[in-house]
This record gives structure tokens, C-alpha cells and sequence, in this order.
């Protein structure tokens, strides 16, 4: 199989493309990055570089040259500079996606990765949260990449296959150090042995984690799986995980003395306390979802370079 996959250097993206090697596929990558994603790696056949992922021709052109059998679209950002570039990056980039493969014959599965961000606050009676629950995203990022979601429901009801992914909160080596856990390594690995103080915002809220490998090895199952079309599917464990107490375990992992200090400068994205997913459809579709294991995978994050952006 042929696979056509964007954002292939992010923290999930390069995570989709090793599973999708391992499977066999012909992985051709795309973005703005002139370097190729995973070429340590290998088994990436192609690079593209885009110059302008808003230009509906230039994505069309990229599409009927690679003639793809499926897209894993995961390009898309969580912060910009401006309002208007985030929607450039999570929204219009995805349309001209989805626009260049309907009109290629024969039409590619696409599958559409986007956030949990998208259904903003849920009430804790509500958790864990269901695909069918009412989406009031609560931030831009969530905002644009809901309105990504759209424009996926609105082509799937024209015909096209498309699948959507509703990716939660992964974590490993190399996560962004603009997200608590990735931050969190990051100043421990820049201690010495001496120790130091670790700056944190509000530890009091619970999530639902899931090991970016397991994240990676789902999507490429969902990437060639039929019955999944036309859906909006959870990525997620349906387990919520303290953060204060992964970051407990995150010192203990580092064997260094080392002290916590709230800073309220550094506050997320989101205000929702409590944040869990229900992975009932990803399971009725055959795939079972395997929860982290906290102890070898914190440990991991300690030591790696960095993913700022996906």
C-alpha cells in the first residue's frame, strides 16, 4: 500500500510512519520541512517539501503525482502567531487535503488525526467522553481543529473515505516541552546531580495518557481499516492519570532530589480538570487498546531531544 502522511516529523507523526514501515506500506512524507522525517530510521520511499499548505492547486498536484491509496493527514499546530495561521495550518491545509482527494481517481482513504481538544469542557458526569457527546471547544487550537473535523464529516457525506481520529493526551520521549509532562522532563534532564527545583503550573488535574507509541500503532491501524470509515473515533486509554502523581513518579525516576514550585505563569491551554476518553469504538472496531506502562515509559523522557511543534 501506498501511504501518503503529513506531519511525519511530529511527536506522533514519526511514531504513525514507523508502524506503517513495519507494516510494509510505501510511506511517502510531506511537509514543510526540506529534510526528510524519520531518515535515521528508514523506510520513508519519498520526501515532498510543501511551500504553501493553503494553496488548493499545489496540494492537488502533490496528491495526483504520489496517487496514494490512503492520507494520513496529521499536519496542524497548537499555538501560531495569529488566529488566521493556526486555521491555515489545522484547517485549510486539511480541506485542500481532502479536496485533492476527491477529485483523484480512485479516491484514497483519508484519515483525518485531530484533538480531544475538540470537545472543550465535559461534565465529570459525562466522562469518560463518548464520540457522540456535543463539541464546545474552549481554545483556538480546538476550535480549528473541530472545524478540521468538519470539513472530514462534511466530505465523507459526499462519497469520499474518511476516517477521524480524535487523539488524546500522548506522551513520551521527545513530547513538547510546551506540555506539562514534556517541560517537566526537560528541566529534570538539565539538573545536575545535585537536584533543583522543578517549576510547575497546576498538578491538580487528571487526564487520560496514552503511550505515543500505542497512539502511533492505532492510527495505522485505523489508516487501513474500512470498517472505520465514515467515523469519528477516541485515541485514547479511558483511564485518567493524576499529573501530580506522574510528576512524582517522573522525580522518583530521575533519582534526584528535587523540589516543587507552582508557578502561575505557566498555565495550559485548557481549564477542564477532569479529561478522560471512552475507547468503546476504537474497540468495537477490533483493536484493543494497551494502557502505558507508567514505569519503564516516564523514565524514557528524561534524556531526549525535544519535538516543539508538531
Amino acid at each position: 500500500m501506498r501511504v501518503l502522511v503529513t506531519g511525519a516529523s511530529g511527536f506522533v507523526g514519526s511514531r504513525v510512519v514507523d508502524q506503517l514501515v513495519h507494516r510494509g506500506a510505501e510511506v511517502v512524507t510531506a511537509g514543510r520541512n526540506p529534510r526528510a522525517p524519520s531518515a535515521s530510521r528508514g523506510g520513508v520511499s519519498e520526501h515532498r517539501v510543501l511551500c504553501l499548505v493553503d494553496d488548493a492547486n499545489e496540494i492537488e498536484a502533490l496528491v495526483t503525482d504520489v496517487a496514494p491509496q490512503c492520507i494520513v493527514h496529521l499536519a496542524g499546530a497548537s499555538s501560531a502567531p495569529s488566529v488566521a495561521e493556526l486555521y491555515r495550518v489545522n484547517t485549510i491545509f486539511a480541506a485542500n487535503v481532502l479536496r485533492a482527494a476527491f477529485i483523484t481517481n480512485p479516491n484514497p482513504h483519508v484519515l483525518l488525526v485531530g484533538s480531544a481538544a475538540e470537545y472543550g469542557p465535559v461534565p465529570d458526569a459525562d466522562l469518560p467522553v463518548a464520540e457522540t457527546f456535543p463539541c464546545q471547544p474552549n481554545t483556538t487550537y480546538g476550535i480549528t481543529k473541530l472545524a478540521q473535523t468538519l470539513q472530514g464529516l462534511n466530505a465523507a457525506a459526499a462519497g469520499l473515505p474518511v476516517t477521524i481520529a480524535r487523539v488524546f493526551n500522548p506522551i513520551g520521549p521527545g513530547m513538547s516541552t510546551s506540555l506539562a509532562l514534556g517541560s517537566f522532563a526537560d528541566q529534570i534532564s538539565r539538573f545536575g546531580d545535585e537536584g533543583g527545583t522543578l517549576f510547575t503550573g497546576d498538578l491538580e488535574v487528571e487526564r487520560d495518557f496514552i503511550d505515543v507509541r500505542e497512539a502511533g500503532r492505532l492510527l495505522a491501524e485505523l489508516a487501513v481499516n474500512v470498517d472505520a470509515t465514515g467515523q469519528i473515533v477516541n485515541i485514547c486509554t479511558g483511564v485518567g492519570y493524576s499529573l501530580l502523581e506522574l510528576t512524582r513518579r517522573l522525580i522518583v525516576a530521575s533519582g534526584l532530589e528535587i523540589q516543587l514550585q507552582f508557578d502561575k505563569s505557566r498555565t495550559g491551554n485548557s481549564t477542564v480538570r477532569r479529561f478522560i476518553g471512552h475507547p468503546g469504538k476504537i474497540e468495537s472496531l477490533g483493536l484493543k487498546v494497551i494502557p502505558p506502562d507508567m514505569d519503564t515509559l516516564l523514565p524514557t523522557m528524561l534524556h531526549p531531544t525535544p519535538t516543539r511543534q508538531q
